[in-house]
């Protein structure tokens, strides 16, 4: 793990990392980023040093009531778009575009984001988009209430038409479950415990 780590086989140079990653300038030039998808509840102060990439900040907690679904259509779009933007380099060659999606540190925020995009990109599940992710960053693990949510964005690519795509957020966003980290994780838990004896029965 390092800095800036490249996700793999992801169509082009997506990186994932924390905050701190983007003030190792040298890094983030050599990576050839252009642009940065920053989801952290704090201002990164990026135009101080990075006026010349394009920036897409979202404030967002990492926090499992935390409603990071809202933002995957635009996300997703952002990063393809980065991805499939052409630059020039220093030799005046055309080059493609990469894209830096960070948060603290690099675990949770950041790789919701990617997975969601993953998923959109390669029509895969969110389970083999976090292991694809985890290749280049180990550390990756989206906390339980982001990965009910990549659930739902499995449920709503499904959807043909938008507008149905958004009955699917609506109805989520109405009844899903809310409370502190423990409430969640004894959630969690009781829903794993669930699922273990279903499949036991089903064994017998």
């Amino acid at each position: 793990m390092g800095w800036v780590d490249l996700v793999p086989r992801a169509g082009g140079s997506l990186y994932i990392g924390g905050l701190y990653a983007l003030y190792q300038t040298d890094l983030i030039r050599a990576a050839g980023i252009t642009h940065v998808l920053s989801v952290i509840d704090y201002d990164p102060l990026l135009h101080e040093k990075f006026g010349h990439l394009k920036h897409y900040h979202i404030r967002a907690d990492d926090d499992p009531n935390e409603d990071l679904l809202r933002y995957f259509e635009s996300t997703t779009k952002y990063i393809d778009e980065g991805l499939n933007s052409e630059v020039f380099n220093e030799e005046g060659s055309k080059k493609k575009g990469g894209v830096f999606v960070h948060c603290a540190m690099g675990k949770s925020r950041s790789a919701t984001l990617i997975i969601a995009y993953l998923m959109w990109k390669f029509k895969i599940g969110w389970k083999e988009a976090l292991e694809q992710v985890c290749e280049g960053r180990p550390v990756c693990d989206p906390n339980v209430g982001f990965k009910e949510q990549l659930a739902v964005w499995a449920s709503m690519l499904e959807c043909s038409e938008e507008q149905e795509r958004w009955r699917v957020y609506e109805k989520w966003k109405g009844e899903r479950f809310q409370g502190t980290s423990w409430e969640w994780e004894t959630r969690q838990r009781e829903r794993d415990s669930l699922r273990q004896s279903e499949s036991i029965k089903a064994k017998i």
